[in-house]
């Protein structure tokens, strides 16, 4: 049975409610036809050029991806530029884009279950409650054991597959209430600190913003922007699979070849 664009925008409203999205965000969506047949879905965490140019190749009519194409008004399409070129290629090749940004990040089982799950965090809470009740960005939880701030960078580095994550303070530090959140999430350094926590983890976070963690106790781990959050790509392209096929749908679900921009030398 042949699935429309629409049903699958239902699916996903399913596993992360747009209602959960920051206001500053463009979740949904962004280029295409809700009434279009899907036959292949490619899922990526960015609609970059390299993904588009995958889903043209393989055939794909939907990509999936974490971070939006479109955050602000867009006042000119120029070929010559790289987001021109992207568009125009998802209109000439009739491929519609969707996004699940922030509210992705909330919703259980999204960006920040899915690292909480790696890290093997017990317990977990939300770190900065939204407007909804057990809802919002980051995690806060209990890392089992004996374990050092040495131990837990590498567990990280291991499990996103990374050459080196950033650490503050003591590595021989025991540590045991970890707060975490993925992407950018050096705002909520704060409610980390709140928290009583001995760790938080997230990236893109700047020198100050370090130095007030330190000097509040609290220890960092930046593990990247993208490391943090490429993991929920397998598992968001597995749950679309499978409610694809209990639903009675033939649509194919694949996952782009994504590279870690950022390397260690």
């Amino acid at each position: 049975m042949s699935v429309k664009c629409r049903d699958i925008m239902w699916m996903m409203e399913d596993m992360a409610p747009a209602k959960y999205a920051e206001q500053w965000d463009n979740p949904g969506l962004n280029i295409g036809d809700p009434d279009a047949d899907i036959n292949k879905i490619l899922v990526a965490l960015d609609a970059t050029e390299n993904v588009i140019d995958e889903a043209i190749a393989k055939g794909a009519d939907m990509i999936i991806t974490h971070h939006p194409l479109l955050f602000h008004a867009v006042k000119k399409i120029n070929y010559n530029m790289p987001d021109g070129r992207k568009i125009m290629k998802l209109i000439k090749n009739n491929i519609n884009h969707f996004a699940a940004h922030t509210n992705l990040d909330a919703a259980k089982g999204g960006t920040n279950d899915r690292l909480a799950d790696i890290i093997g965090l017990k317990d977990t809470s939300v770190l900065s409650e939204g407007q909804f009740d057990e809802i919002g960005i980051g995690r806060v939880g209990i890392i089992d054991g004996d374990t050092t701030m040495g131990m837990l960078a590498v567990r990280i580095k291991e499990g996103l597959g990374l050459d080196a994550v950033r650490v503050t303070g003591n590595l021989s530090r025991k540590v045991k209430k970890v707060a975490l959140c993925t992407g950018a999430g050096a705002e909520f350094i704060d409610d980390a600190v709140k928290a009583k926590c001995d760790v938080y983890i997230t990236s893109d976070i700047k020198y100050h913003e370090a130095q007030n963690a330190v000097f509040s106790g609290l220890n960092l781990i930046d593990a990247t922007h993208q490391g943090t959050e490429l993991p929920v790509v397998a598992v968001l392209a597995d749950k679309l699979s499978l409610r694809l096929a209990a639903a009675g749908f033939a649509a194919q679900v694949l996952t782009a070849r994504e590279t870690l921009l950022f390397k260690q030398y």
